[in-house]
């Protein structure tokens, strides 16, 4: 199956990313491994459940995702997130971020 190359395509973006997860004082670091117009992949020390909302800000941008999907892998827990809200400001980062990255292989 061939990848997506529209504007949901998914590009290599590799960057340290804060989570907090509402109800919660718990703020995590991660790492993002990739990322499309939708959403994006972080790999984190502590998974949690689909469907658990998580704030998410890098250095250039922050908004809302709820996990889609998870699963343990050896670099960490993976989390699958959907982009639920982001302002106008940060779509813009986004879409930056995203033709400045490499395509995801």
């Amino acid at each position: 199956m061939k990848r997506s190359q529209g504007p949901c395509a998914r590009r290599n973006v590799r960057l340290p990313v804060e989570l907090t997860f509402e109800q919660s004082e718990l703020r995590l670091f991660g790492e993002s491994l990739n990322m499309s117009q939708t959403g994006m992949l972080v790999v984190s020390e502590d998974p949690k459940p689909p469907g658990t909302p998580v704030r998410f800000q890098f250095d250039d941008f922050r908004g809302v995702a709820r996990v889609v999907w998870r699963r343990e892998a050896e670099e960490g827990s993976l989390l699958g997130m959907r982009f639920t809200a982001l302002s106008r400001e940060g779509r813009a980062a986004l879409i930056r971020i995203l033709r400045e990255s490499p395509r995801y292989n």
